[in-house]
């Protein structure tokens, strides 16, 4: 037991030492700061690049042309290229090795058709496999892999979808990977309007209509206006599914992807310079937009330019050096870096996804051709044959073009559509006797017939079901072709377009003559009802300037859906140039007129025929009710007051 007294000593002597002032202040608390570590921007060194991942591993999965009963062919040409698809044994996978430049020459056409066909896979061979000029064009086809192939400057406007790579649904579990696919900034051609040029090429890799369980990966996009469309229109509705990885896209303009409705996801890509855009999720389609490294660009992530906005959900991605810019009201942009929506996948991804601080090397070091095991090379494709030289067309001077005198008759070709145009005198030629229209081939094989006849003097033309399908009436040696200028034309089509929001019809002449052996013209007309794109469009008729008039967001709108009466007289001066002068039920008064312009040349010099149908990759749906043409004049409705044959249809307007 402590002493009382001694208790109270030690907590005396306690309380004096906690009164001294002098003892010294605790030390301060020290923070040490762990230093700063680098992010790792080194590239992720990849030993698989053989796994489809992503939406093309839905559904199935995609094999391509791979099996045991494989098919293989190694192709030199287009022509070899296209006979193989076309022999193609259904019940065997195909895979197709490109070992050199397969071109429009070597092709014989303007596209590579991968249609109604499934299970091939066309590769390029080592680092030789090249699409120099035409594209695919992908249509009801399922399980195709397109890889290690160079395609680049593929021409819009030439009876092909202009696209690098396009994919018109249905369509189903499409690999894109390991290409280089690029077109050009520049024009070398010093007449065309910036807007021209823009048009010049059309997209690298474009996906329409349904197609779903697609994946784009590890592929180099450059050098392009209209990089990556998915979904042709705000109508073009249906619930597409694309990935994007991997890919390395710059030194392009926008639409990277342009992408209406679905869902998309879009992971592990270097972005490396956009002028205008970048993503544009538009018409409700929701994108993932995952681990990306966007650098030296304006708006990587926006909604912008359509009725109605899409979505997006961000997650860890790099912005590096980025212009924000709002748009129009009503315009959405990713400035605040805040996701808009949400899209969980249903596949796993996780073994390609890399940390998005070495995505830009990795990119870098993996994208393009080259960069995967392909057979050896069986040695070079021999040279193409020196083609024969033509002579060269003698300058002809420009003739001027007189008034045409008011006829006191014409001698009119007729299509009175009272059967369909394949059908045996179905045609009134101006001498009186009978002819009929011809069907026109797609990749060797006869278009389908997508005219109909109604039974009441009507004919209704109809792509809606297929877009992508091509079908066309043509008519050869329809003016004369006697190398004397001025040339006359005139043609009129009654027709009646749809309340569906459809396009109505094409409708190319050509006016090819055997005095001219290097240039001639055409005139291609879209009659087109879609929206604010309807009207009468002139195709590259204007010094290569494509023209509409009666566009529908203008105050001199047509009503594309009602029947018109449609009047086009043209008058050459030259082989290569004219006027264009177009009518509109039976008004003296022009919709428009094109004076002294270049022509659009024909594919041929000797090209000579009226076209009517389909030869692109929309869809068309109109009722004809009748087609008159005559080289006898350049006619004004005035002029053709009570001339028309009786009979064929209506023809208000040109009544006495």
């Amino acid at each position: 037991m402590y002493s009382k007294k001694l208790l109270a000593l030690l907590i005396s002597s306690s309380l004096l030492l906690g009164c001294n002032s002098s003892d010294p202040e605790p030390a301060e608390e020290i923070v040490v700061t762990p230093p700063v570590v680098a992010p790792d921007t080194s590239a992720v060194i990849l030993t698989d690049l053989d796994t489809v991942y992503g939406y093309a591993s839905e559904n199935g999965g995609t094999t391509g042309g791979s099996g045991e009963n494989r098919v293989e062919v190694t192709v030199c040409t287009g022509e070899q290229m296209i006979a193989a698809l076309k022999d193609k044994d259904p019940n065997r996978p195909l895979t197709i090795w490109v070992n050199g430049t397969i071109t429009l020459q070597n092709a014989k056409d303007t596209r590579i058709d991968i249609k109604d066909i499934k299970d091939v896979s066309i590769i390029g061979l080592s680092s030789q496999g090249e699409m120099a000029g035409i594209g695919f064009n992908i249509v009801r086809a399922e399980n195709i892999i397109i890889r290690n192939l160079r395609i680049h400057h593929v021409r819009a406007n030439m009876n092909a979808p202009g696209d690098g790579i396009s994919i018109e649904g249905p369509a189903r579990n499409i690999w894109i990977d390991h290409n280089e696919i690029y077109n050009s900034l520049t024009v070398d051609d010093s007449s065309l309007t910036l807007d021209q040029v823009k048009d010049y090429y059309d997209g690298l890799v474009d996906a329409k209509g349904d197609a779903r369980y697609i994946t784009i990966s590890f592929n180099k996009f450059h050098n392009s206006w209209k990089t990556s469309l998915v979904g042709s229109s705000d109508s073009d509705n249906y619930e597409r599914t694309l990935t994007y990885h991997h890919n390395h896209w710059y030194n392009v303009n926008s639409r990277l992807p342009l992408f209406r409705f679905g869902k998309g996801h879009i992971y592990n890509n270097f972005y490396d310079g956009a002028v205008e855009s970048g993503i544009n999720s538009r018409m409700g389609a929701v994108i993932r937009i995952e681990q990306n490294h966007f650098s030296n660009m304006k708006n990587p992530v926006m909604s912008m330019y359509s009725q109605q906005i899409g979505y997006w959900q961000l997650i860890d991605n790099i912005f590096e050096n980025i212009t924000w810019e709002p748009g129009a009201a009503g315009s959405v942009i990713a400035d605040n870096n805040q996701s808009t929506g949400e899209l969980t996948v249903p596949y796993n991804y996780q073994p390609s996804l890399i940390p998005v601080h070495q995505v830009k090397e990795t990119v870098l070091r993996y994208a393009g051709v080259g960069k995967i095991d392909t057979p050896p090379s069986p040695g070079l494709c021999p040279a193409p044959l020196p083609e024969e030289a033509v002579p060269e067309e003698p300058i002809i001077d420009p003739v001027p073009i007189d008034p045409t005198e008011p006829p006191s008759s014409v001698d009119w070709f007729s299509y009175s559509a009272d059967l369909d145009p394949f059908t045996p005198g179905a045609v009134t030629l101006a001498d009186g006797s009978l002819s009929q229209f011809a069907k026109q081939q797609s990749g060797g094989a006869d278009e389908p017939n997508l005219f109909r006849a109604n039974g009441d003097g009507t004919v209704t033309f109809d792509s809606t079901v297929s877009g992508s399908d091509r079908s066309r009436a043509k008519l050869d040696n329809i003016m004369a072709a006697d190398g004397v200028y001025p040339k006359y034309f005139t043609l009129l089509m009654g027709l009646k377009g749809n309340s569906e929001g459809q396009r109505i019809i094409e409708t190319e002449i050509a006016f090819g003559d055997t005095a001219a052996s290097t240039a001639t013209s055409r005139l291609k007309v879209v009659f087109r009802g879609d929206g604010n794109n309807s009207g009468i469009q002139l195709e590259n008729a204007s010094n290569g300037s494509s023209v509409t008039l009666g566009k529908g967001n203008e105050p001199d709108a047509i009503d594309m859906s009602q029947y018109r009466v449609y009047h086009f007289a043209i008058a050459l001066s030259s082989p290569t140039t004219g006027n264009v002068t177009v009518y509109i039920d039976g008004n003296n008064t022009p919709l428009g007129v094109l004076e002294g312009v270049t022509m659009r040349p024909a594919s041929n010099p000797t090209d000579n025929y009226l076209q009517i149908g389909d030869a692109g990759n929309s869809s068309y749906k109109a009722d004809i009710d009748w087609v008159l043409w005559t080289d006898a004049g350049a006619y004004t409705p005035d002029m053709l007051k009570g001339l028309l044959p009786s009979g064929i249809g209506n023809i208000s307007g040109y009544e006495n």
